[in-house]
């Protein structure tokens, strides 16, 4: 891992919106649609790596279904969610073939989803994505919100019922690791809920890989030095700061647990002068935002997918 000297030179991040003219057929009430696709672009640059990486984006599509599953008194808030989460009249579980076409359609070596996909964990909800994603052609890693494992308005629920649905997609850990050539992965499941014990360990040990890390979390971590992203994010939730930080201004802090003393070394991880740490990857707030949450580590936060956004991230040298 180089010094700190070196990285302020070499470390660049560069960020560009733009809607691309490419666009997907979607069902609304039997016609089809063309709906556009905006897409986030950043571009993370590690020294002395000589190939080019390109990895996709996309979190917040708030899958919403009726079924039999649905109590019979959630029915009419149910599908007021189904109206929200829509875009120009298409639904947003009508959105999602459209948007594995658009990512085995890209470029992107890999893809991460960064939670929050389905809106309420269902029977119903879970299936449509679970065949959404067999679909795709390309490796992905899926970190889980709460909106994943939560199973809302349902009939009968257990404790265990949202977690039960989600581990037909693929298996549930509090930390994913995937190691490319020159930097790698960490996925930070379930990150509306503090970090557990040996989720850190796993960190720790990606840390030891000695590469290059990029963060991908559903909460997006609190700048030390710019409040830009808290007034965004009060502005548009009533006066909440709904990410991560190291005090109680945030909706997400670390508390006295062993669970709070996990994720309170993350973040000192990611805000240290020598963090592996490079750039961090999330979305939770439907709205875009790009900058850094310490002097050395960059963060982009994707707008949400039922809003038509995706991000495409390009991790290459020099």
């Amino acid at each position: 891992m180089s010094s700190k000297k070196h990285r302020i030179s070499y470390l660049m991040v560069t960020v560009l919106l733009c809607t691309q003219a490419l666009f997907f057929l979607g069902s609304c009430s039997g016609s089809e649609k063309k709906l556009p696709v905006n897409v986030e672009e950043v571009h993370v640059t590690i020294p002395g790596m000589e190939s080019e990486v390109k990895l996709a984006y996309l979190s917040d599509l708030h899958i919403v279904a009726l079924s039999d599953e649905i109590a019979e008194d959630q029915k009419a808030t149910v599908q007021g969610r189904m109206d929200y989460f829509s875009h120009d009249g298409v639904t947003s579980k009508d959105q999602l073939e459209g948007w594995i076409r658009t990512l085995n359609d890209s470029s992107a070596d890999y893809v991460l989803f960064g939670g929050d996909m389905v809106d309420f964990s269902s029977k119903e909800t879970t299936g449509i994505l679970k065949k959404g994603m067999e679909g795709l052609n390309k490796p992905y890693m899926y970190i889980r919100a709460d909106h994943d494992t939560t199973p809302s308005y349902i009939d009968r629920i257990t404790l265990n019922m949202g977690t039960e649905y989600q581990e037909t997609i693929g298996e549930m850990s509090d930390v994913y690791v995937e190691e490319f050539p020159d930097f790698c992965v960490v996925g930070w499941n379930n990150s509306t809920s503090p970090l557990s014990v040996s989720g850190m360990e796993k960190i720790r040990a990606a840390k030891d890989l000695g590469k290059h890390m990029i963060l991908l979390t559903h909460v997006p971590i609190a700048p030390r030095d710019d409040n830009s992203l808290c007034e965004k994010s009060e502005e548009a939730f009533d006066g909440r700061d709904l990410i991560w930080g190291d005090y109680a201004k945030y909706s997400y802090f670390p508390n006295d647990s062993p669970e709070g003393e996990a994720t309170a070394e993350l973040l000192n991880m990611l805000y240290s002068e020598d963090s592996p740490f490079v750039e961090v990857l999330c979305g939770h707030l439907h709205f875009s935002w790009d900058g850094y949450i310490s002097e050395h580590v960059h963060q982009h936060v994707f707008s949400a997918a039922f809003n038509r956004y995706m991000g495409e991230i390009t991790v290459s040298g020099e």
